[in-house]
Formats: structure tokens, C-alpha cells, sequence
């Protein structure tokens, strides 16, 4: 028997559930089964940015908040029985949340604006090189600001060119782009030496030499952001949502994105495809050769 029937089966029977509920689950598991077979995917060896991508694809193609939210409901079940019943070794829908229906808008900085924030013509001082690293690491990886400050000298491999990001469920092992890496690199090996206390750990410390706290970390942020001109309302994830953002219009995969970020949250993601496409209609509006 097909693993869909036997799936059906089993929700038949042991769950109890509506003829209806089960034909709606058919119809999106077999969609979804149909996307694993044309993208070459086995079904053993699904990941979670595998499932993001699907549900993605879903959105594009104009699918209500709704049914998304029905056909991930579907999902998640399907790998739970996969999973409970030892057809699969790992559950990889496990921690993909439903879209909400309520989308908001982020705000973000354009690209002129990040190089404006990130323009450190004086790097003879450790706390500048510090800040300087800071900056570029936050936009140079997306990486949270909560996430940031607990870093530890030993997460950051500049051999390999990763930092690893060991906090809370949404651990992940992050690459480094060669400026983050090269800035990295010189305040690890110039700045902090000189400002850390011996037995300090925090890869980044502020002015006692010990680890910064989330909100004198932002204190920071808002100096060189004031320094910067930038009118807009700076917040804790104005970075991140930019780096996102910013990878995405350069044609990033969406679900490489979300993983980088650690956000297997479809309606974070929506969020960010949403700005983009608000980007686009303002920018043929602003620049539309026959907008006058």
C-alpha cells in the first residue's frame, strides 16, 4: 500500500476524523508528495527548509493565509505519523508554526542607509574596532541582537569562516562573508585583547571589559545610527529584517534565508516577500517612465 493510503488509513481509523478533513488532507498531501517527486526530494530525507520551500511556492501561487495554514496543519500531521510509526527517522515539520492570518510590514534601511551605518572611517581605537565588528556581524549574518550578545570567542571559527549561534531552540551554524570575517578577525585579534577581562568569555565586551547586556548593546546601535543621519525609527531587528531583505533581492532562495536566520516561521518569512513586493510597486511607481 502507498504510504498516502496508509496515511489516510490511519487518520480514518484512528483518528476519527470528518470524510470531509480527510479528503482535504489527501488533496495536500498528495500536492505535497507531488513537489518532493518533481523536485527530486526523497521522502526519507526531507528537511525543514524542504517544507519551507514548499509552502512558499504556495504562497506564490496566490493561496489564501488559510488554506496555506490547512495545507501545513497537513504537513505536520503527515510527519508525525511518518515519524510516531518509525517510517522516519526525524520529524522535520516538527517546529514550522502556521502562518498567522494578521500580516504587519517590517521596516527596513536601503542599502545606502547600511553603508552610511557601517562607515567607520577611524578604526585606530579598540572600541571602534569593536563597534565596527559589531555592525558587520549583525548585518552580515542577521543574527539577533539577544543572540549577539551571547556569544562566546569560541563560536566564531575563522579557519572555516562560520559563527556558531548556540541560543535557545534555533541553534544553527552561520556562514561568514569575507568582509563580516575580516572585521572579525581584527577586532578579535586587535580590539579585544585590550578590552576583555582575562577570564571573559563574550566574544563581544563593553566598557568594563565583560559582556554586554542586550540593552547596552542597543544603547550602541542608537549612537551610530543617530551619528548616521537615519531619521527612521531604529529598532532591535531593523538589521536583521534588512539583511533579509537585501539577500532576497539579489535572488537568495527564500527557505536558505529562513534557515540562515533560524526562522522556520512561514509568516516571518511571508513578511519579508510581502516588503519586497511593496518595494516593487513603489519603485515602478516612483520610476515608471510614464508616471506622469
Amino acid at each position: 500500500m502507498e504510504i498516502i493510503q496508509q496515511y489516510i488509513e490511519y487518520i480514518k481509523c484512528k483518528k476519527k476524523l470528518s470524510e470531509n478533513t480527510i479528503c482535504s488532507y489527501y488533496t495536500d498531501i498528495k500536492k505535497y508528495l507531488d513537489y518532493l517527486k518533481c523536485e527530486n526530494i526523497k521522502l526519507e530525507e526531507v528537511a525543514e527548509y524542504d517544507i519551507i520551500n514548499f509552502l512558499v511556492n504556495l504562497e506564490k501561487q496566490n493561496n489564501s493565509v488559510a488554506t496555506v495554514s490547512r495545507v501545513t496543519s497537513s504537513v505536520k500531521s503527515f510527519h508525525d505519523y511518518l515519524f510516531l510509526n518509525r517510517i522516519s527517522e526525524t520529524n522535520p515539520a516538527n517546529n514550522i508554526k502556521k502562518p498567522k492570518i494578521k500580516r504587519e510590514s517590517v521596516e527596513i534601511l536601503t542599502e545606502e542607509e547600511i553603508e552610511a551605518l557601517l562607515k567607520f572611517p577611524d578604526l585606530t581605537s579598540p572600541k571602534k574596532m569593536r563597534d565596527k565588528a559589531i555592525f558587520e556581524t549583525l548585518y552580515g549574518t542577521g543574527i539577533r541582537v539577544s543572540e549577539l550578545v551571547e556569544l562566546n570567542l569560541q563560536d566564531v571559527d575563522l579557519q572555516i569562516d562560520y559563527l556558531y549561534c548556540n541560543t535557545g531552540k534555533n541553534q544553527r551554524v552561520i556562514p561568514l562573508c569575507e568582509i563580516t570575517k575580516n572585521y572579525l578577525e581584527k577586532y578579535i585579534k586587535e580590539g579585544r585583547p585590550s578590552l576583555a577581562k582575562e577570564e571573559e568569555q563574550a566574544l563581544f565586551v563593553n566598557a568594563q571589559g565583560q559582556r554586554f547586556t542586550r540593552q547596552g548593546l542597543w544603547k550602541v546601535i542608537k549612537k551610530y545610527a543617530n551619528m548616521a543621519n537615519i531619521s527612521k525609527n531604529i529598532n532591535p531587528s531593523i538589521l536583521r529584517h534588512s539583511f533579509a531583505i537585501h539577500l532576497l533581492k539579489g535572488g537568495a532562495n527564500v527557505a536558505v534565508v529562513g534557515r540562515i536566520l533560524g526562522n522556520s516561521n512561514l509568516s516571518s518569512l511571508q513578511l519579508y516577500l510581502n516588503q519586497m513586493d511593496n518595494n516593487v510597486r513603489k519603485e515602478l511607481k516612483d520610476k515608471h517612465p510614464r508616471k506622469n
